[in-house]
């Protein structure tokens, strides 16, 4: 990584409409739309799950990340000539390295993770243009299948608005299917020229209550709950595939009340398609990579039971519900 990268990284001036800040582009997937996909997740978002998968996800600017799985204690990362600020130090010999987070997670520059050939240090978030996006996307293309294409998700992509409009114009002049999944949060000016070129829309519901929402995820659900409304009329004027998806948290969102609530809105904004997403931990060592502590440790995942239970109610209510990766793709 050169120095004008870490220049345009550490001051954030971007191009809204030419670039945006991406942690991750994973291809050959086959959930999250139909066919085979690749998925372009942003950086940024608005809410602070406590459940989150992808913590790195959260703020826009780039990250450290330090994995042990792969440091070989080499201990090259010490060293002003490498940290300039004496972030990354020893405590003991044969110990793995310690990184002073407060300096850390303010770095201008990152320049450790460069000069790590091991990778245990990896910096999250990249600056791409939509030509590069779009150069990754033909190259996979053949690789997706007759109803394949792209699908956009983050973090929060609605954050970084005006590039991902651009991106899914582009992709529909390619006669590129897109697909979105977003939390809604976001003012409907910045969502509308997203829902232009959209075939696939999925939009969570975390909770029906707004307090328990905002004490769960840092906000309200008022926005989000106006704005599905409205992806839901893009979807009964055919303009787009509409499926709410929510993810079930025991001890949050999983009782028979908030499903009850749930189903009565989705049922009053004429979306038919529900798809339950079952809590995981599978971005738990994330945290420890970031340095944080991860809220839901101890907790278990969903037993099937629970999950059956929820599908048989949205069921019972005349709409489909999916389960996992149980989808109509």
């Amino acid at each position: 990584m050169n120095a004008l990268y870490f220049w345009r990284m550490s001051t954030m001036k971007l191009d809204p409409k030419n670039e945006a800040v991406i942690f991750d582009i994973q291809g050959f997937s086959v959930h999250d739309g139909p066919g085979g996909r690749t998925l372009v997740f942003f950086k940024g978002c608005p809410l602070r799950c406590y459940w989150c998968c992808n913590p790195e996800s959260q703020i826009m600017q780039p990250q450290l990340m330090y994995r042990h799985s792969n440091c070989l204690k080499c201990y090259g990362c010490i060293g002003r000539n490498i940290c300039p600020n004496g972030a990354i130090s020893l405590k003991n010999p044969g110990d793995y390295v310690v990184q002073d987070r407060s300096i850390c997670d303010h770095c201008k520059t990152i320049e450790c993770a460069d000069k790590c050939y091991h990778e245990a240090l990896k910096v999250a978030g990249k600056i791409y243009t939509i030509d590069d996006v779009m150069r990754r996307l033909e190259r996979e293309r053949s690789f997706w299948g007759p109803n394949g294409g792209v699908t956009l998700g983050g973090g929060e992509v609605t954050m970084q608005w005006q590039f991902a409009s651009e991106l899914l114009r582009r992709c529909h002049d390619r006669y590129i299917n897109t697909a979105i999944e977003t939390c809604s949060y976001a003012p409907w000016e910045h969502l509308e020229p997203i829902y232009e070129n959209i075939d696939w829309a999925f939009t969570d519901i975390k909770h029906m209550n707004p307090e328990k929402h905002k004490d769960a995820t840092g906000v309200d659900n008022e926005l989000i709950l106006k704005n599905i409304a409205k992806i839901a009329d893009l979807g009964k004027k055919g303009k787009l595939r509409h499926i709410i998806r929510i993810p079930v948290v025991q001890g949050f969102n999983a009782d028979d009340e908030n499903i009850q609530e749930t189903i009565k809105y989705i049922k009053e904004i004429g979306t038919k398609e529900v798809n339950i997403l079952p809590f995981h931990r599978l971005g738990a060592s994330k945290y420890e990579q970031l340095g944080r502590i991860y809220d839901c440790r101890d907790m278990q995942g969903c037993p099937e039971e629970l999950l059956n239970h929820i599908q048989k109610m949205f069921i019972a209510a005349g709409l489909t519900c999916y389960v996992g990766s149980d989808t109509p793709f």
